[in-house]
C-alpha cells in the first residue's frame, strides 16, 4: 500500500461544503478520488450504482473512488451538504464498497471547524486539523446501510407495517401479533437479512420520518405524539441519542 506519509495532507483531502434547495439535483457520476458526504441539516437522498441510500444528519456515505452515484436535495428548507475529497492514495485505507459511517458530535465540530479556519489557518495547523479528521473518518463505525431493505418474503410486509408512520404509535409487539411467526424466529431472520434488529429498524425508520416532519414545520409535541410519546420530552431524548442533536438544534 503507498503512504502518504511524505505528501502534504491539504494535497489529499479537499474538504467543501454546499447549500441545496429543494429538489435540487445532482446528476450521475463518479470520480477518481474518493468521497465521503454526509448532511448537516436534512437527510441525503442517494442512488449509488442503481441502490438506493438514504443518510440523515449522524450518518454519512462513504463512496470509493470510480463508483457512479446521482443525489438529490429533498427538505423544504436548504440542505448543508459536505462533501469531503479524498485521493486515491487515501482510498487504500477505506472498504471498496459505500459505507454508512457513524458521525460522532466531534467529528461533525472538527469538519465545521475546519471549513471556518481554512482561510486563516497556518499551513502546520491546517494539517494537523486534517490528520485528525482522516483519523476519525478511518475509525467511525461503518454499516453497510443505514436503513436497509429486503425482499424476503416475510420480512418485506412487515417492513412496510414498521415503517407505515400511521402505526408508529402502536407497540411493536402489536404490529407483529398480526403476523404468524414467534418473535424469537423474526429476530433471527431481521439479523440475518438487514443486520439490525427489527426494534431498531423501526426506530431509524421513525427518525428519517422525524427530520422530514421536522423540516417540513410539524411540531415537536405533535411528532411526540405521532410517533407514540406521551411527553415531548420522552421524544427529544429519542432524538437525540440517534441525530446527536435536538428536534430544535437540527432546525436551526
Amino acid at each position: 500500500m503507498k503512504s502518504y506519509a511524505d505528501t502534504d495532507l491539504s494535497q489529499l483531502i479537499e474538504v467543501h461544503e454546499y447549500f441545496y434547495a429543494q429538489n435540487d439535483e445532482i446528476a450521475a457520476h463518479s470520480c477518481i478520488w474518493g468521497d465521503f458526504n454526509f448532511s448537516l441539516n436534512g437527510i441525503l437522498d442517494y442512488e449509488i450504482e442503481g441502490i438506493h441510500h438514504l443518510s440523515p444528519p449522524n450518518y454519512g456515505l462513504w463512496i470509493p473512488a470510480h463508483t457512479a452515484h446521482a443525489c438529490i436535495a429533498r427538505e423544504i428548507q436548504p440542505t448543508h451538504y459536505i462533501c469531503i475529497h479524498l485521493h486515491p492514495v487515501l482510498c487504500n485505507y477505506f472498504p471498496t464498497t459505500t459505507k454508512a459511517v457513524e458521525i460522532s458530535p466531534f467529528l461533525r465540530h472538527l469538519i465545521k471547524e475546519i471549513l471556518r479556519q481554512k482561510p486563516a489557518t497556518t499551513a502546520v495547523e491546517y494539517e494537523h486539523l486534517l490528520q485528525v479528521l482522516l483519523d476519525q473518518l478511518r475509525t467511525a463505525p461503518a454499516y453497510e446501510h443505514y436503513l436497509p431493505q429486503t425482499q424476503h418474503r416475510v420480512l418485506k410486509p412487515i417492513l412496510q407495517q414498521l415503517s407505515n408512520p400511521q402505526c408508529f404509535a402502536k407497540s411493536l409487539q402489536q404490529i407483529l401479533h398480526k403476523f404468524q411467526f414467534t418473535e424469537r424466529h423474526l429476530l433471527r431472520l431481521s439479523q440475518q437479512e438487514l443486520q439490525l434488529s427489527l426494534a431498531e429498524w423501526r426506530n431509524r425508520a421513525k427518525i428519517l420520518y422525524a427530520i422530514d416532519q421536522l423540516h417540513a414545520g410539524s411540531t415537536v409535541k405533535k411528532l411526540a405524539y405521532d410517533l407514540g410519546y406521551q411527553h415531548s420530552s420522552s421524544f427529544i431524548e429519542f432524538f437525540k441519542r440517534y441525530t446527536g442533536q435536538t428536534p430544535a438544534q437540527l432546525r436551526e
